[in-house]
């Protein structure tokens, strides 16, 4: 049974996440991307996964060895369905995103926003 404070911070929760949501996807996909241009243009013969686990490397600073895995991971989530299709920055930046706003709070277990909308208003198609 719920208690009426437990009912009420979940109800908070529900009201404020999606905006909090949006705002760390937001600002997270502008620090990529930044992080992006910045690779770009001090290896500008580095492309694609090589370029993209650069940049996540930098990203995740101390944990910088896992930054293969989350490339993998994010290479599995987008590229295989629902049609075969070559791993975009935008692909490992919303499976970053997601992965880090869940890191905030284990005792999250998803979001209550299309983080990838948000990821797709601030990250180019053709990066």
């Amino acid at each position: 049974m719920w208690s009426l404070r437990a009912m009420l911070t979940e109800a908070r929760r529900c009201w404020f996440a999606p905006g909090t949501e949006r705002r760390f996807a937001r600002r997270a996909s502008a620090e990529l991307l930044e992080l992006y241009e910045q690779k770009r243009r001090q290896h500008p013969g580095m492309s694609g996964r090589a370029l993209y686990q650069a940049i996540v490397a930098q990203r995740l600073g101390p944990q910088a060895v896992r930054a293969n895995e989350l490339i993998r991971r994010a290479e599995e989530s987008f590229t295989d369905w629902p049609v075969e299709r070559a791993l975009k920055f935008r692909h490992v930046v919303q499976y970053l995103v997601f992965y880090e706003y869940t890191l905030l709070d284990p005792a999250r277990r998803g979001t209550m926003t299309n983080m990838g909308g948000v990821v797709a208003q601030v990250i180019p198609d053709d990066c």
